[in-house]
């Protein structure tokens, strides 16, 4: 680097950021002299934090479909998994998705690509589903 090319505005700002990068360094530094005074992980088990309380897979998209009331496409149940905070943990959740809707017999195809809950499928307080979420009049 050719410092004498440089005007006195651009030696300031190569004074700052090479003080903010030796700054950096050393805290760097500190960290790895911190992690190397800790004991090593134990083998075996892995510190993980356990995973929050979350409904199975096929609860969620019943009540996804359940509270839509109408067929959705497999797109629109992953959009929607996430927007109620279900936690994914395939490295790829719509093809996941896509192997649950086509086998579990929990659902069922309306058209090519838009699923709903099958008849007769029970809700998870394990009573019978209200007729009317499958687009049938309820009877008085």
């Amino acid at each position: 680097m050719n410092l004498a090319a440089l005007s006195s505005g651009d030696l300031k700002r190569v004074l700052v950021i090479r003080l903010a990068i030796e700054k950096y360094e050393k805290e760097l530094l500190a960290v790895y002299e911190e992690a190397k005074r800790r004991p090593p992980a134990k083998k075996g088990k892995s510190a993980r934090v356990p995973p929050q309380q979350q409904p199975s897979l096929r609860d969620l998209i019943s009540d996804l479909l359940r509270k839509a009331k109408k067929p959705l496409s497999v797109q629109d149940i992953y959009e929607a998994s996430l927007m109620a905070g279900y936690h994914w943990r395939s490295g790829d959740p719509i093809n996941a998705l896509n192997v649950k809707m086509y086998t579990d017999k929990t659902f069922k195809k309306a058209s090519p690509g838009m699923f709903v809950l099958r008849r007769g499928v029970r809700c998870q307080t394990h009573l019978p589903c209200p007729d009317a979420l499958y687009g049938l009049p309820v009877p008085l």
